[in-house]
């Protein structure tokens, strides 16, 4: 018997990016468009990884298709 077992983790990533001085706003610390970050910035999984729950069940390889398992007796 194989069991699926599903883990719900708190990850801390860093994102890296570099960007133009245009695109920041020095004086009031305005980030603009990079107030996140986008899809070309580089993201680092950090060591600390923290599993905040977990759980299993029952694992079947056979899909669960009843369609194809009924047997008509008429």
């Amino acid at each position: 018997m194989q069991y699926k077992v599903k883990y719900w983790l708190n990850i801390d990533v860093l994102a890296e990016e570099i960007v133009e001085s245009n695109n920041i706003n020095m004086d009031t610390n305005d980030l603009g468009k990079y107030n996140e970050p986008t899809k070309e910035a580089n993201y680092k999984i950090l060591d600390t990884i923290k599993i905040n729950r977990r759980s299993y069940e029952e694992y079947d390889k056979k899909p669960n298709i009843s369609s194809k398992d009924r047997i008509s007796n008429k």
